[in-house]
């Protein structure tokens, strides 16, 4: 199956835009062509503040903004400067040498081309918003700033890697933090007796850690540490970073209690300190198959012939910053496979089927 010429031109356009996260302002003013050019205003609003890039998110209302949005993120994991693309029979990839960019210039492609098909088959529009994000690949800092009207309700975020017709209703929260641990420095050699080793107090502290998986629906890791001077100094400050993923928010909370006071304790031990910080990188949500953004895309299912169906996912999104905001949002698949690899591709069948979702989210 091969899409519209006029959509694979456009994804092969803006593939060989470089815009990684803080640096997405090409792509942006890009959309915003786009999008006048088919007749419709748009203004770029002040998450640049938050994300600290070049940029803010793209916003993008139609016929006065309406209670659902269509989203995509404007940024790459990594640089698709120099990107190769090549059409191969069933699919697009890159040589190699780079990613390829689906994730997630297939869902803006796959939204815009959209509208523009609507505009050329002079259909209604329903009054909806369309939101381009930026910094979704590191911070969320885009999706974390947007400010929904009170009008807003529900939303579809063109963004996960599954196949089209699969979509996430369902995810955990994240929480990331760091602990500092405080010893006391001296000399290793002459007088260790006179130090706190802050590597001590960590080590003793991490055999309580639950790294790894805790149970079905909760995950624990400590990734990053970073500490001490010199092999003949007792190191004074060790620097530990990582994260709890789960569907619970209560559970991460306990969790993280018990995680400081297992530091607190080993540091007590030994005569150091710690200091700890933490926030949620992004919050759990789930949506049920009686809200209304299930109800539609079952709906959209149904009238394209495709099969739709919702999974759990560990993973984060703007879709979760959405529902933080009670903007009741499912994560859609748009075929990005291996996503963040240099071995991506998108299928074109996907590649219409994204287009055609969001084709009959607008009109029907």
């Amino acid at each position: 199956m091969t899409p519209d010429k006029e959509l694979t031109d456009l994804f092969l356009e803006m593939i060989k835009i470089d815009a990684t996260s803080g640096k997405e302002l090409p792509v942006a003013q890009f959309i915003m062509d786009y999008v006048k050019a088919l007749g419709f205003e748009a203004y770029m609003d002040g998450a640049a503040e938050r994300s600290e890039g070049n940029s803010g998110n793209v916003i993008v209302p139609i016929n006065g903004g309406g209670d659902f949005l269509l989203m995509a993120h404007m940024d790459t994991p990594s640089s698709t400067k120099g990107v190769k693309p090549q059409l191969l029979e069933d699919r697009i990839t890159s040589d190699g040498t780079t990613i390829l960019g689906v994730d997630d210039r297939g869902g803006v492609s796959a939204i815009l081309y959209a509208l523009k098909r609507a505009v050329n088959d002079k259909k209604q529009i329903h009054p909806c918003t369309l939101l381009f994000t930026v910094c979704e690949e590191t911070t969320l800092a885009g999706s974390i700033y947007y400010k929904p009207t009170p009008e807003m309700k529900y939303g579809f975020a063109f963004d996960s890697h599954m196949t089209p017709g699969k979509f996430v209703n369902e995810t955990c929260g994240a929480i990331a933090f760091k602990i500092t641990v405080l010893g006391k420095a001296s000399h290793a050699g002459i007088s260790p007796e006179k130090g706190v080793n802050a590597i001590q107090i960590a080590t003793k502290a991490m055999t309580t850690f639950p790294f790894g998986r805790i149970d079905e629906k909760t995950t624990a890791s400590i990734s990053i540490i970073n500490g001490g001077t010199a092999t003949n100094v007792v190191p004074d400050r060790i620097v530990i970073e990582g994260e709890i993923r789960t569907e619970q928010q209560a559970q991460g909370e306990e969790i993280m209690a018990k995680v400081i006071q297992d530091f607190e304790a080993a540091a007590a031990h030994f005569g150091g300190k710690i200091a700890c910080s933490y926030i949620w990188d992004f919050t759990p949500y789930q949506i049920s198959p009686e809200a209304i953004p299930y109800l539609r895309i079952l709906d959209v299912g149904e009238k394209l012939g495709i099969e739709i169906t919702g999974f759990k996912s560990m993973g984060g999104s703007d879709a979760n910053s959405m529902n933080d905001k009670g903007v009741q949002t499912i994560n859609l698949g748009v075929g990005a496979q291996n996503p963040h690899g240099t071995n991506e591709f998108i299928l074109y069948k996907d590649m219409q089927t994204n287009c055609d979702i969001a084709y009959t989210l607008l009109t029907d």
